[in-house]
């Protein structure tokens, strides 16, 4: 693991050292049966906050640097074809604290997209 690179970003990316980002919600959601396969939407950052900070503790665990938000698919189409439009804001923002409590509490980085 990559110790304080929250500290210091820049200086960090002056040593060429690799800066790790986990992928895979989605298709890990899925396989744990948090997400149905087909709408993938990211509706377990409401449904199931606990776990999409567990799975961001485990990809710090594994080596990230980076917390990525959990905001993949968390757009207005999307959204409304579960028929959670409404809720659109509050899926990004519920994904973005997830992502920097985690990232803060283990000294990392944390990244988000909005579409």
């Amino acid at each position: 693991m990559t110790p304080y690179i929250a500290k210091d970003f820049r200086q960090y990316l002056k040593t060429n050292k690799p800066v790790l980002i986990a992928e895979g919600y989605l298709f890990e959601f899925i396989r744990r049966g948090r997400i149905k396969a087909g709408s993938n939407v990211p509706e377990v950052v409401l449904d199931y906050p606990q776990s999409v900070r567990a799975l961001h503790q485990e990809f710090v665990d594994a080596g990230t640097d980076v917390v990525q938000a959990f905001t993949y698919y968390a757009h207005r189409e999307k959204m409304r074809d579960v028929g959670r439009e409404d809720e659109l804001e509050t899926i990004n923002r519920k994904a973005l604290q997830i992502a920097k409590e985690v990232a803060r509490e283990n000294n990392k980085l944390f990244a988000g997209g909005l579409l």
